[in-house]
């Protein structure tokens, strides 16, 4: 069977769904509840709620210093580029 974009975009779909149920499973076995502090703050969120948020919070974070990343290889490859010339 060959490869298709259409394929490819039913299986990252299909895997995502997935991922959200087991997210939503996870979320509703750990109802209790969680204090957290931060600074000044405090807060009371439910377990399985404060580890989503902790790892999503993770990613944007994670993704933030990868973009950033990537902007400085591609200023750094213009210059190489016009230095080239």
């Amino acid at each position: 069977m060959p490869f298709t974009r259409a394929g490819a975009l039913w299986s990252a779909l299909i895997a995502g769904f997935l991922v959200l149920i087991v997210l939503l499973v996870f979320i509703m076995q750990n109802t209790g509840p969680v204090d957290l502090a931060f600074f000044a703050w405090t807060w009371n969120l439910p377990k399985g709620v404060a580890i989503l948020l902790a790892a999503i919070s993770g990613g944007l974070l994670t993704a933030l210093v990868g973009t950033a990343r990537i902007f400085q290889l591609r200023r750094a490859a213009k210059r190489n580029i016009a230095a080239q010339r």
